[in-house]
Order: C-alpha cells, then sequence, then structure tokens
C-alpha cells in the first residue's frame, strides 16, 4: 500500500514522474587497461563501453517517450589526478550532458558510479575511510561547486552498489562494513550541504549496502543527519529473477518467460519490504536500477515490466530503467525508441 507519509519536498519532487532512465555504460565507462592515474580524454572515456557519444536529440526522445527523470551514472576515477582534482574537460562534459537533461524538462540524478562497486576505490571499510575519505569529500566539494545553483531538479546521488572489503553482494555479515557504509552517508550529506548554495537543501539519494534489498541489509541501514529536513530519497535495485533478466547468470537457471506464481510473489513480497523500509525511515524510495535483457521475448520482457513497476507505482515507489547494450530500449545510434511496447509498459 501506498505510504501515507506527509509530503516532502523529495516526494513532491517525485511525484509526478512516471518512470526513469539511466544513461547505462556512457559517462560511467572505464577504459579498459588504463593505468591508475593514466589521463584519459572525455570523449574516449565516454565511448569505451561502445555506446555512442550521448546528444541532447537523443535526451528528447526519452523525454518524448514519456520518462521523466534520467539518472546519470558518472565514473570520476580516470579524470581525477593524484590530488583528487577533476580534469576540468570531463566536468563541463558532465555540466553539459546534465543541463540537456533539465532543459529537457527531466528530472536529473547524478552519482558517483564505479569508483564504488566491483574494483572500485570506495568500499564500506573503516581503512578506506582513512585512507580515501579526503579524496572521497574532495570529488563532492568539486561537484557540488560546479553545480551550486542548479535548481532543484538535480540530485545528488552519494555513490552507487558499495560493497565491503571482499566484495560480498546483496547482504554482508560484517557489521563494521554496514557501519561504514552508513558513515559513508554522512559524509556525503555533510560535504554537500557545507558547500551553499542549492546545496544547502539540494535534495539527495542515498543507497543501501551494495542496493540490495534483503532484510539484513534494510535493517542494517540508518539515515544520516540531514540539516534540511524531508530532502532524502532512498534507493535499491532490483533484477529478479536473474535467470530472466540476465543473459548470463551464475548458479542460476536461464529462461525467456517471466509470469510463475512465484514470479508474482517475488515482486509483491520486494515491494511490501520496500514500502515498509520507506515507512520507517519517513523518505521516498526509488528503484535506481531494474530491467531485463532481450531475449527475443519482448512480450515476456513487457509483462515483466508492467507488472514490476504496477506494484512499485502502489507502494508509492519509481522506477529507472537500465538500459545500454541487451537491456537498450533505445537505439542510441540512430536516436530513437526500438522498444515501444516496453517503454508504453514503463510509462
Amino acid at each position: 500500500m501506498k505510504s501515507e507519509t506527509s509530503s516532502t519536498p523529495a516526494r513532491e519532487l517525485l511525484a509526478p514522474i512516471r518512470a526513469g532512465w539511466n544513461l547505462g555504460n556512457t559517462l560511467d565507462a572505464v577504459k579498459r587497461g588504463a593505468k591508475p592515474g593514466e589521463y584519459v580524454p572525455p570523449r574516449e572515456a565516454e565511448t569505451a563501453w561502445h555506446n555512442p557519444p550521448v546528444t541532447r536529440t537523443m535526451l528528447r526522445a526519452v523525454c518524448d517517450a514519456g520518462f521523466g527523470a534520467v539518472r546519470l551514472p558518472v565514473t570520476w576515477a580516470q579524470h581525477m589526478d593524484g590530488n583528487g582534482l577533476v580534469d576540468p574537460r570531463w566536468m563541463d562534459r558532465v555540466d553539459e550532458v546534465v543541463r540537456w537533461v533539465l532543459e529537457e524538462g527531466m528530472v536529473c540524478f547524478l552519482n558517483v558510479h564505479h569508483d564504488a562497486g566491483a574494483h572500485g576505490w570506495l568500499q564500506a571499510t573503516d581503512a578506506c575511510h582513512r585512507d580515501f575519505g579526503a579524496r572521497f569529500d574532495g570529488l563532492w566539494r568539486q561537484i557540488a561547486a560546479r553545480f551550486r545553483d542548479a535548481g532543484e531538479h538535480l540530485v545528488f546521488e552519494a555513490f552507487n552498489e558499495m560493497l565491503d572489503g571482499r566484495e560480498h553482494w546483496t547482504e554482508t555479515e560484517d557489521a563494521a562494513a554496514y557501519a561504514a557504509h552508513n558513515r559513508w552517508h554522512q559524509r556525503f550529506v555533510d560535504t554537500v550541504r557545507a558547500c551553499g548554495g542549492e546545496n544547502e537543501h539540494r535534495i539527495l539519494s542515498l543507497q543501501t549496502y551494495s542496493a540490495g534489498n534483503s532484510a539484513r541489509t534494510l535493517s542494517a541501514f540508518s539515515m544520516p543527519r540531514d540539516p534540511a529536513p524531508g530532502r532524502i530519497i532512498l534507493q535499491t535495485h532490483n533484477y529478479d529473477p536473474q535467470g530472466f533478466c540476465w543473459l548470463r547468470a551464475e548458479g542460476r537457471e536461464l529462461r525467456d518467460t517471466w509470469g510463475t506464481a512465484e514470479d508474482y510473489r517475488e515482486i509483491d513480497t520486494l515491494f511490501s519490504d520496500l514500502a515498509a523500509f520507506s515507512e520507517k525511515h519517513r523518505a521516498p524510495l526509488v528503484i535506481g536500477e531494474f530491467g531485463s535483457e532481450d531475449k527475443q521475448n519482448t512480450p515476456q520482457r513487457q509483462k515483466h515490466a508492467a507488472y514490476f513497476t504496477d506494484k512499485a507505482r502502489e507502494a508509492g515507489i519509481l522506477c529507472f530503467w537500465w538500459d545500454c547494450g541487451h537491456f537498450s530500449l533505445f537505439d542510441r545510434h540512430e536516436e530513437k525508441l526500438i522498444r515501444p511496447e516496453i517503454a508504453k509498459a514503463l510509462v
């Protein structure tokens, strides 16, 4: 059931949006084989994972298809020098894409992406706070300074799918890792709020550990102290059932159909749990990533997407489709929608 919690600025921002879209594997791409500290030109980085440079025409197609928000994953590591300073040419490119999203009338979620997650320099450990805390704070000071005057339609997202030192997904048995994860959120909030301008009340998005949904992971999350009330958006990700959603899923039976009784129960349980989690923390929640890869099974993908988003809406939760490669709803080269059936199910 949809939360009855009183309206907040974060809820008001999300309320009119039917669906969100991820600009996947573009500004978050990492040039393979590049050495630590090696300079990678913006265009070379952006196209490293075989997507063309993003254009405003492409973003307009996303807007025209009914999506009201774009999540902009950005990886910063290859664009920072030894002192943690971001290459101004990279910051300019990120700024350009952010402005296009906002000028098309959509909400933009801007994040720190593959800097965390598998093999990232950001981890949910005390040692990482000690070794890289100042670098993280400095990165967000630079981002917040560049966008200090951007309005409320720009949301900052602290990091993506942060893991513990042993890269456990979904959940970890290490209580210290959850504590370290929560500390990163407090650093993020404190850093952004201190940067002035719109940042004093900018809406911020915070993920659970590894963006997971397990009972342990949800219960271990704690809200940071924030001097700007009602301006936090919670976030998790979901690609279940993995055997259906992925072309390859280690240890899972692959299938190209969706719709068993268990499939429906799994989604029902997910959104019941997430609605309770959102209610507990008195903050709205988004599914920052979900989707299914193409197995020449568009009707099945459409059915899955429709039920997933319908149950999400009942719970007051906004969903962002992960779009790239076999997940793609858009042809980035032709700058057009190629899976209108699934897009329609989403929006």
